[in-house]
């Protein structure tokens, strides 16, 4: 094995840039070679980070030299690429969604599971040290019996975004809107902080572009633990709010906007009123609201190194498949909920997924 880990990374666009720097912030990582159908982007890229270009990336995944490959392309190509790069021995690390369905998740997950690989998807919010205090309570009974766990994940796009690539708001390579894109990351967090969601009521719909998914959607969670939950997404909220979590049990609450706890309320009793307490944790909030292209590195630099660690010294992922595949199961629930009219038992589309 090389002494710095060596990657590939397929696909130039605002999104491989993060990557990139996150790669080159680890002592242990190198860019080697870039893949991209947009040759002058792909130049270009490689002018920047020092790599190599290579037309194809079938041929970036077959080369000995690169150990481990980073999934960067739109999300429609996520499935083919990662399970292609882990049939030829690379470990993989994909942005998010890790796939469009749970179908091709599932196979991402097999497939490095069948080649012992690792297979890593960005989920950079799980860094923070918000997120970690909030889980951590929630385990320990801080606040309680959790009653309610909801999430706001309001965000504005203009037209513009969406007509500055034909795949952009499509189901065939997007995989869905609000919920799917934007709300990705806000609904893993969700997930990794209350826990599974055995059953969900959607409704989405379309009110203020023109593309094919949705730009609004709301959701009723009934989680494994008993607890209830609010789900809101949307990308036609005029400027936005971004993330909003509030998590209420029976002798507490908390509320983190974004990466930042902004109320914490506990009381030792059910039957004592919580008290407000000052919580010392700061974060970033990032652009992410109003832009798609301005948001924090950091996260991506703290997953980066934590899977060159998995690789090398066996530490946990802070993201893996399974985990990855969780939003993308709620967010199938939310779509077939809607489309059916009904709450739809997350556990049904599991059926005939053996893992």
């Amino acid at each position: 094995m090389a002494e710095r880990m060596r990657f590939g990374i397929i696909g130039a666009g605002v999104i491989a840039e993060y990557h990139a720097r996150a790669i080159e912030a680890q002592p242990d990582g190198l860019v080697v070679a870039v893949a991209s159908r947009g040759k002058a982007k792909a130049e270009a890229f490689a002018s920047r980070h020092s790599c190599e270009v290579v037309a194809d990336w079938r041929d970036m995944i077959r080369r000995d030299d690169i150990e481990s490959v980073c999934v960067c392309t739109p999300s429609g190509l996520h499935a083919g690429q990662s399970i292609a790069a882990a049939s030829a021995g690379k470990h993989v690390m994909v942005e998010k969604p890790m796939a469009l369905n749970i179908k091709d998740s599932v196979d991402m997950i097999r497939a490095a599971r069948d080649h012992d690989v690792r297979l890593a998807v960005i989920y950079q919010l799980r860094t923070g040290e918000s997120p970690g205090l909030i889980k951590k309570a929630i385990g320990d009974g801080v606040f309680g019996r959790i009653v309610f766990g909801d999430a706001s994940l309001k965000y504005w796009r203009n037209q513009a975004y969406y007509d500055s690539a034909d795949w952009r708001g499509t189901w065939a390579m997007d995989g869905g809107g609000s919920s799917m894109i934007q709300g990705s990351h806000g609904i893993d967090l969700l997930l990794y902080m209350m826990g599974d969601v055995k059953s969900i009521y959607a409704r989405y719909g379309t009110v203020a572009h023109d593309i094919e998914v949705e730009d609004a959607a709301i959701a009723l969670l009934t989680y494994k633990n008993g607890a209830y939950g609010r789900l809101e997404t949307a990308t036609a909220t005029n400027p936005g709010t971004g993330n909003i979590f509030e998590i209420n049990g029976t002798k507490g609450s908390v509320v983190m906007v974004e990466n930042i706890i902004t109320s914490w309320a506990v009381s030792d009793s059910s039957d004592v009123l919580a008290v407000e307490t000052v919580h010392d944790v700061t974060g970033e909030a990032g652009a992410g609201t109003t832009s798609a292209s301005e948001f924090p590195i950091t996260g991506h630099i703290i997953q980066m190194g934590n899977f060159i660690a998995a690789i090398r010294k066996g530490d946990e992922l802070i993201c893996s498949g399974r985990e990855g595949l969780k939003s993308v199961h709620l967010i199938m629930a939310l779509y077939e909920s809607s489309r059916r009219g009904e709450e739809v038992c997350l556990n049904e589309l599991l059926e005939g997924c053996d893992l």
